[in-house]
């Protein structure tokens, strides 16, 4: 009797401590999910973002700022999480890229044209959305005559670059009688190329006369956006924060006509001699170079302070010299690789009584006028995208890149603009007033605040 008394004690104890065992690997599963019984039952999925910034300055932080707040209006509470990585020296793309796709994200953003690079590279699968990028097509290396700016992979967004029509639409505004326009870059910017040849196309169709003149960046990085650290002249890229925008919809290609084909701009290293549209010599008659007198003193004067120059900032004096006698206006591209050498561009074109556009908040401190977007805006119109794609989900290579916002802000120096005499419509506003008074992202139309 007690033998079996004995046994069913011990049975019991075995079976007590199975029971104890079940429970605590019941309660270490549920303690490893961040989804209560509650959101279960209304089915919210979780949504991983990985975000990566081509580099940390307030340009791409604004950029990733409005999509982050896209985010948060277009998604419901706790339902999307985000990784912020941005590519540094000891930090590349790639190994970000990896680093997201070992953690299974949804979607990579990728704020500028270096991740965009490492994106496109590393998946053809994960959906990207990108920001920030002027030139999409060479950045994808998208081969072929057709660019409808569709990529038909896993990638889109919003391209970064100005409206090259608006840029010229000022140009006119500021220089009605402008007969020569001189295109100022350098060799291996490929994305001033290709808002150059933009305005050129729309300089040929408005009978206006162009030629580029190749400049020497003095730029020493691994990336065309950084800026030589120890250089007193430079604005760095972290200093284009403001631009007035209104968010909008997709502009559809026709609209603008920047869709057409840029050639050849495929290698980040492209070498690009330069050009001279055919109007050129039957523009205006000009003296030829050697039959204008100059002044002795002068002319000793200056060749006195280019033996004290570097040799690659002689260069560029020389060739700013011949520049300023054959133009009556200067266009630099936005985000050039010349914003260390905007300086000595704006200081020489104002002696010599040409006009100036620069293409964004960098160069706009110096130049005549200037056009720019907001980079918030930018960054939440990408935001938004993610909703198409992750909850419609739309096919991201059929959305269309889509274009800058059209309601961008003119600026006009008032200092350079005293030095013509010249005064601006109310349609422009005065740089330096803007950049006190306007608050990045203020005209940013929320979803919130958007009618139904």
């Amino acid at each position: 009797m007690k033998k079996k008394i004995l046994a069913y004690m011990l049975l019991c104890a075995l079976m007590l401590s199975s029971f104890v065992g079940c429970k605590s690997d019941e309660k270490k599963e549920s303690s490893n999910t961040t989804t209560s019984a509650e959101e279960e039952d209304e089915d919210i999925t979780t949504y991983n973002i990985g975000i990566c910034l081509s580099e940390d300055n307030e340009y791409y932080n604004y950029i990733n700022t409005g999509f982050c707040d896209a985010l948060n209006d277009v998604f419901p509470d706790k339902n999307v999480k985000y990784d912020v990585q941005i590519i540094t020296p000891e930090h590349s793309g790639e190994s970000i890229m990896q680093y997201f796709l070992r953690h299974d994200v949804d979607l990579i953003f990728a704020d500028g044209t270096a991740a965009l690079s490492a994106a496109s590279i590393a998946t053809f699968e994960t959906p990207i959305v990108a920001a920030g990028v002027i030139d999409y097509k060479t950045t994808l290396h998208a081969i072929g005559t057709s660019w409808d700016r569709t990529t038909k992979r896993n990638i889109t967004g919003i391209s970064g670059a100005p409206s090259v029509s608006s840029q010229l639409s000022m140009l006119l505004e500021t220089n009605p009688s402008m007969k020569r326009v001189g295109i100022l870059y350098s060799a291996e910017d490929t994305d001033s190329i290709y808002q150059n040849e933009l305005l050129e196309n729309y300089l040929n169709e408005a009978g206006i006369a162009w030629k580029e003149y190749k400049l020497t960046s003095t730029t020493v990085s691994d990336s065309q956006y950084e800026l030589e650290e120890d250089s007193a002249s430079i604005i760095l890229p972290s200093e284009i924060a403001i631009s007035s925008a209104k968010e909008g919809s997709l502009i559809p290609s026709d609209s603008i006509g920047e869709s057409r084909l840029i050639s050849g701009l495929l290698s980040p290293n492209s070498a690009r001699a330069p050009k001279t549209s055919d109007r050129w010599e039957a523009s205006f008659e000009i003296a030829p170079l050697e039959d204008i007198e100059e002044d002795a003193a002068a002319k000793k004067t200056k060749e006195k302070a280019y033996k004290k120059m570097a040799e690659t900032e002689r260069e560029n004096r020389i060739i700013m010299d011949e520049a300023c006698k054959e133009c009556d206006a200067f266009y630099i591209a936005a985000e050039s690789s010349l914003s260390d050498q905007i300086e000595m561009i704006s200081s020489l074109a104002n002696e010599n009584g040409v006009r100036t556009l620069g293409g964004d908040m960098n160069l706009g401190k110096y130049t005549l006028v200037s056009l720019y977007n907001d980079p918030y805006d930018m960054g939440y119109r990408a935001g938004k995208m993610v909703k198409r794609i992750l909850l419609n989900e739309e096919d991201p290579g059929e959305i269309k890149i889509a274009l800058p916002s059209s309601n961008a802000q003119k600026l006009y120096q008032d200092e350079v603009a005293a030095l013509y005499e010249q005064t601006f419509p109310k349609s422009f506003k005065e740089y330096d007033a803007f950049v006190e008074s306007y608050e990045v992202g203020s005209e940013t139309n929320r979803v919130e605040n958007e009618e139904e």
